[in-house]
C-alpha cells in the first residue's frame, strides 16, 4: 500500500503469521493462528502470496521461554532452521532473510546454513535492544539457493 503523498515510495504486500490472534492492520494480511512449524502453513503462504514468492522473511519469532538459557537457544535456533528450510519455496533470488535469535553456543549452526544459502551474512544488534540482552538478528542478503545443491 503506498502512503499518501509518497509517490515514488515502494508498494507491497505484507503477510504476517502468527501463532495468535493478530488484529488487523490496514496493508497487511495476517495468517493466524498459525503454525510455521506445520507444513500445512507453508502451503499457505503459498497460496496467499501474490505470485507465490516473497522479497523478504523476516522473524522476530520465539518459543515460549522455559527459564533455561541452553534449551530457549536450541529452542530458537530450531525454529530459525525450519524457517530457513521455507526458502527455496517461498523466497526470491536476490531475496533477504532477517531473523532475530538469543546468542549462544548454536548459533553457528544458522550462521552456517544461511552462509551456505544466501551471498551476505552478518550480525545485527539493534541499538532498541537492552545492553544485557543476547538478542541478536541474522541479516542474510541475496539468496542464492543451497550451494551444491542440484535445482530441479
Amino acid at each position: 500500500v503506498r502512503p499518501p503523498g509518497y509517490p515514488s515510495s515502494p508498494v507491497g504486500f505484507v503477510l504476517g503469521v502468527d501463532l495468535l490472534h493478530i488484529f488487523p492492520l490496514e496493508g497487511a494480511t495476517f495468517l493466524c493462528p498459525a503454525d510455521v512449524t506445520d507444513p500445512r502453513t507453508s502451503q499457505r503462504i503459498l497460496e496467499v502470496l501474490p505470485g507465490g514468492r516473497a522479497d523478504v522473511i523476516l522473524s522476530d519469532m520465539a518459543p515460549n521461554a522455559t527459564g533455561f538459557r541452553d534449551l530457549d537457544h536450541d529452542r530458537l535456533i530450531s525454529l530459525c532452521l525450519t524457517l530457513l528450510s521455507m526458502t527455496p519455496d517461498i523466497l526470491q533470488p536476490r531475496g533477504t532473510f532477517l531473523c532475530k535469535t538469543w546468542a549462544g553456543s548454536q548459533s553457528h549452526r544458522l550462521q552456517r546454513r544461511l552462509t551456505e544459502e544466501f551471498q551476505n551474512v552478518r550480525i545485527i544488534k539493534p541499538e532498541a535492544s537492552r545492553k544485557e540482552s543476547s538478542e541478536v538478528y541474522f541479516l542474510a542478503t541475496q539468496y542464492q539457493g543451497r550451494k551444491g545443491a542440484v535445482k530441479q
